[in-house]
């Protein structure tokens, strides 16, 4: 049997359990899209349960999905994903041309490709912009282009969250742009396009219709997300139990509603208030660093060098990170911030990044945010301003 025909058959196999499966964690409600030929399926993203969504969303339409590089370095269980699904690997915190050369193989050969063109889920419950390059490789692949919407996953599951929350997640087909509609516009007006269908924030649809995600822990590991208390600016201080938070050095504190916004009185509604005031604060500087060197930093990471063919090599666990105005230690390593090319996180824990043509990646051990140091990297405060 070729590879191809194992793919088909086990996507039919599976719906019999993706189906349910879905039904069962998030109360899904997936309206059924079929189509014919090649075709680019470009979905938002609110968590890592998104291509088992959108397979509910195709029972009948077999598509390759982009996924991290991190899924292909699991032992057996990659082998097995590669086996049955094939997926294309998109490593982050690089340029991601191999990606898109994989993509436009399997629309040329007339596949479904199934991306997240956000490149991460989202921390907040509001949509990112789609990737620059994302317009062009849906213009330039001679396939159709499908948006889909995902709604109420976010809630349901949080990329920081622990535990999965019980309300309701709907996915549906929003816009099917043929090939020769994509060739009457250009590659700014596709992305456009593809941003204004995907786009999600979830705190305005609470607000036309709320509905209730009913679960425990729903505060639980929110640190993974907000490193910043609103109140003493102090960094790494937020600390979770059960539906409830607070900082550990001021006693500030609240808790998570049903709803998914925190409680009445605190200094946000929600998560989104509170991340974009942090972003804020972050890039003027505006909090009390750890040391009059070291503005924040985090014990128990292990550092890792990704190697090619997805191997790696651990250079030490048990590390200490140190963010310092012009430089990124960990354990005895040290990096340049202006030679860090590109930078990103995988999950909730995972921090990547290019240095010099080499590939890292620093696994947080503890519940903690390594979010603060992709946004320091993303302000560069170390040129002159």
């Amino acid at each position: 049997m070729d590879a191809k025909k194992r793919h088909v058959l086990f996507w039919a196999f599976a719906q019999y359990i993706d189906q349910p499966l879905m039904k069962i964690l998030y109360n899904l409600e997936a309206e059924k899209c079929e189509y014919e030929g090649p075709a680019l399926i470009i979905a938002n993203h609110s968590n890592d349960l998104d291509p088992l969504i959108m397979a509910a969303c195709f029972p009948k339409n077999q598509m390759y999905f982009v996924a991290s590089e991190h899924i292909f370095r699991l032992g057996l269980v990659s082998k097995i994903f590669e086996f049955f699904v094939a997926p294309i690997p998109r490593k982050k915190a690089s340029s991601g041309a191999d990606t898109v050369k994989a993509c436009l193989r399997n629309l040329k050969a007339g596949n479904g490709v199934a991306l997240m063109a956000e490149g991460e889920a989202t921390w907040d419950g509001r949509s990112i912009d789609a990737f620059s390059a994302t317009g062009k490789l849906a213009k330039s692949s001679g396939a159709s282009l499908i948006t889909v919407k995902i709604t109420g996953a976010y809630l349901s599951n949080p990329r920081w969250g622990r535990k999965n929350r019980r309300g309701k997640v709907k996915i549906a087909p929003v816009h099917i742009y043929t090939p020769e509609e994509l060739d009457g516009m250009t590659a700014a007006e596709v992305l456009d396009a593809i941003n204004r269908d995907i786009y999600e924030d979830c705190w305005e649809r609470q607000k036309e219709n709320p509905i209730k995600f009913k679960g425990d822990n729903r505060a639980e590991h929110i640190e993974r997300a907000v490193y910043l208390c609103p109140s003493c600016k102090s960094i790494g201080t937020i600390k979770s139990i059960g539906n409830d938070f607070s900082c550990t050095k001021c006693n500030l504190g609240s808790s998570i509603t049903e709803y998914g916004t925190f409680a009445e009185g605190f200094k946000f509604k929600n998560i989104a208030e509170w991340d974009e005031w942090q972003k804020e604060t972050l890039a003027k500087l505006d909090f009390e660093p750890q040391s009059d060197l070291v503005y924040f930093k985090d014990n128990n990471v292990t550092l890792t060098q990704i190697l090619s063919g997805h191997g790696e090599s651990v250079i030490g666990t048990g590390f200490e990170l140190c963010q310092y105005k012009d430089k990124l230690t960990c354990g005895m390593c040290t990096f340049d911030m202006e030679t860090i090319s590109n930078m990103s996180i995988v999950q909730a824990k995972r921090l990547l990044f290019s240095y010099k043509g080499s590939y890292y990646e620093v696994k947080a051990e503890d519940i903690t945010s390594v979010r603060k140091y992709l946004e320091f990297w993303k302000n560069k405060p170390w040129e002159d301003r």
